[in-house]
C-alpha cells in the first residue's frame, strides 16, 4: 500500500478515526477525575564510619539500612511519631533505597497529601536515625557489662589468701586486665563514633506523582490517532466494496467510462434528469463525460444498441440509462430508450411518462414471436410482481413499433415502456420474438438504450446480454461488492457480451467539486 493510499483510507474512514480518538480522550478524562491524587516526599539518611583506631579494627557494624528500615521496631517508632494506631498503615506508603556509593538511605513515601507524605518520610527517617542509635548503645553497653564483669573477676582473684605471693594468681590478674582494656579501647571507639546516622536532608512538602491530567489528554489524544488509523487501514482491508478505478479495472478488465457524484438534489427526488434540470451541475457535467467516453468507444458501431445493467438492485442503474439517453438526445441524436426490467420497471416514472396503461416492449415481443405454441391464447390476469393491471384485450395482429414509442418530453428522447404482458420476462428474451425487436430498435434509432434488471438477480440481463452490441455496467461507490462485481462481469463475459466498462455512481466528493467551483463561479 502506498502512501496516497493510506492518506486516502485516512481521508474515507475519518469518522473511525475522530470516533476512536474522542473514546481514548474521554476515558483518558474519566480515568483523570476518578484518580486518587497522591504526592511523594524523601528524606535522606546519612550513615557515618567509626573514627579510625590504630588497630583499624571496626567496632561496630550496622545492619542494612533497608532492613532497619523494614524492621518491625522501626515502624512501630515511626507510627508513635505520626500518632498512628496501625503501623501497617504508614509502612505501606514507605520505600526506601541506598546508594551504593555513599550508602545513603533515601527514604521515600507516597501518600493522598504533601503534607502526609512530608510527615511520613521524616518519620521513617528519623525511626531509623533512633534505631542506629539505640543499636549502637547496645553494643555499648555489652562492653560496659562485659567489662565490669571481668574487674569484678580480678576483685575475686585478688581476694584470695596469698594472692599476692601467687604468681599464677599475678598472670591470671593480668591477662583478665589485658581483657578489660581491649574493651574499654572498644567502647570509646563505639562512643567517639557517634552519632551513626543522622537526617542529612530532610523531607519536604510532598510534589505530586503519576501524570497530569494534560498528559492524561495528551496521551488519550496519540492513543487514539494511533488507534483509530489503524482500524481504519484494518476496516478498509476487510472491507469488500468497490472503491477506487484501478481496484474496478483490474477486476473487470475494463475501463472506468465514468463517475457520477452523489447529489442532494437527486437523493431528495428533485432532479432525476440532470441535464434538463440542472444542467450547470456536475452532475450534468459528468454524465457528459460519460457520454464522451461511450461515443468514443462506440465510433464504428453504427446505431449501436446498449444494455445498461448492475449487479444488485439500487445501484442507480436506471438513473443512469435515463440521464444517459437524454445527454445523447440533447446532442441531435435519435434516441430510444426502453424499459426492459419486467419485474422491477421505474424507468417510465425515473422519466416522468405515464405508461402503466400502454402495450410496450413485452407486447411488441409476443406479437414477433413466430412459435404457435408460444402464442397467448389467454388474457393475461393482473401481474402480482408489479400490480399493473392486465389489458382488457390482448392487442391482435402484428403492432408497430413506432405505434409503442412515447415521446418523453426531451426532444430526439423516445420511450419504448415495459408494456403489459409482463409474465415469464426470461421466456420473452430468449424466444424468437425478441430478436425482431431489436432490429426494429436499431432501425428507428442512432442509439438504443435498454434499461435490463440487475445481472445477479435474475437471468434476464444476460440473456439480453448475448443479443446486443455491449452492456454498460454501474456500481455504487462505496456499496457494491467488489466480488458482485467480479461475478457479474464474469457471467457477462460468459455470453459473449461485450462489457463496454463500468459507470460508478454515488461517488461522494472528489476532484469534480473543484471543477465545478471553477466552470460555474458567478
Amino acid at each position: 500500500m502506498t502512501l496516497r493510499q493510506i492518506m486516502a483510507t485516512f481521508r474515507r474512514r475519518w469518522l473511525t478515526i475522530v470516533v476512536s480518538v474522542v473514546v481514548a480522550v474521554g476515558a483518558a478524562a474519566a480515568y483523570s477525575f476518578v484518580q486518587t491524587p497522591s504526592y511523594q516526599s524523601s528524606a535522606l539518611v546519612q550513615f557515618a564510619l567509626p573514627a579510625a583506631t590504630g588497630t583499624g579494627v571496626n567496632p561496630l557494624t550496622l545492619p542494612s539500612p533497608i532492613d532497619e528500615l523494614t524492621a518491625n521496631a522501626t515502624q512501630v517508632r515511626a507510627a508513635g511519631i505520626l500518632h498512628d494506631a496501625s503501623p501497617a498503615l504508614s509502612a505501606s506508603q514507605v520505600t526506601g533505597s541506598v546508594d551504593p556509593n555513599t550508602g545513603a538511605l533515601t527514604v521515600t513515601a507516597t501518600a493522598e497529601s504533601p503534607s502526609r507524605s512530608q510527615a511520613v518520610a521524616q518519620a521513617y527517617a528519623q525511626a531509623v536515625v533512633d534505631a542506629t542509635a539505640i543499636y549502637a548503645q547496645a553494643r555499648v553497653d555489652k562492653y560496659t557489662a562485659a567489662i565490669a564483669a571481668l574487674t569484678n573477676q580480678i576483685a575475686v582473684l585478688q581476694a584470695k589468701p596469698g594472692a599476692a605471693l601467687d604468681p599464677l594468681v599475678a598472670a591470671q590478674v593480668t591477662s583478665v586486665t589485658g581483657q578489660i582494656a581491649a574493651l574499654q579501647t572498644a567502647q570509646s571507639n563505639i562512643q567517639f563514633g557517634e552519632p551513626y546516622a543522622s537526617v542529612q536532608v530532610p523531607a519536604s512538602p510532598g510534589a505530586p506523582t503519576g501524570l497530569s491530567k494534560s498528559k492524561l489528554g495528551i496521551i488519550g489524544l496519540l492513543a487514539g490517532l494511533i488507534a483509530g488509523c489503524g482500524l481504519a487501514l484494518a476496516r478498509d482491508e476487510l472491507d469488500d466494496r468497490v472503491r477506487d478505478a484501478p481496484d474496478i479495472e483490474t477486476m473487470m478488465e475494463g475501463p472506468l467510462l465514468g463517475e457520477l457524484p452523489q447529489d442532494r438534489e437527486v437523493r431528495s427526488g428533485q432532479v432525476s434528469i440532470a441535464l434538463v434540470q440542472a444542467p450547470q451541475s456536475y452532475l450534468a457535467e459528468a454524465v457528459r463525460d460519460l457520454r464522451t467516453s461511450l461515443r468514443v468507444l462506440l465510433a464504428d458501431t453504427p446505431s449501436p444498441l446498449l444494455m445498461v445493467t448492475s449487479p444488485q438492485a439500487g445501484d442507480g442503474k436506471t438513473f443512469v440509462t435515463s440521464n444517459l439517453a437524454a445527454a445523447w438526445a440533447l446532442t441531435g441524436s435519435r434516441v430510444i430508450v426502453v424499459s426492459a426490467d419486467f419485474r422491477r420497471p421505474r424507468l417510465e416514472d425515473t422519466l416522468g411518462v405515464e405508461a402503466s396503461e400502454l402495450p410496450g416492449l413485452s407486447d411488441l415481443i409476443r406479437s414477433n414471436w413466430k412459435h404457435a405454441d408460444a402464442e397467448p391464447s389467454e388474457t393475461p390476469s393482473d401481474s402480482p410482481r408489479t400490480g399493473r393491471p392486465g389489458p382488457t384485450a390482448v392487442p391482435g395482429g402484428d403492432l408497430r413499433l413506432s405505434d409503442l414509442l412515447v415521446e418523453t418530453g426531451i426532444e430526439g428522447l423516445r420511450l419504448l415502456p415495459v408494456g403489459l404482458q409482463m409474465d415469464n420476462p426470461s421466456e420473452l428474451f430468449g424466444g424468437p420474438g425478441m430478436r425482431p425487436v431489436l432490429d426494429q430498435l436499431r432501425d428507428a434509432a442512432d442509439i438504443v438504450l435498454l434499461d435490463t434488471p440487475p445481472v445477479l438477480a435474475t437471468p434476464d440481463a444476460a440473456i439480453l446480454g448475448s443479443q446486443c452490441d455491449g452492456a454498460i455496467l454501474v456500481a455504487s461507490k462505496g456499496k457494491t461488492d467488489r466480488g458482485d462485481l467480479e461475478r457479474t462481469a464474469h457471467r457477462l463475459h460468459a455470453v459473449e457480451c461485450l462489457l463496454l466498462g463500468l459507470v460508478l455512481n454515488k461517488v461522494r466528493g472528489g476532484s469534480g467539486d473543484a471543477y465545478q467551483a471553477y466552470a460555474y463561479r458567478s
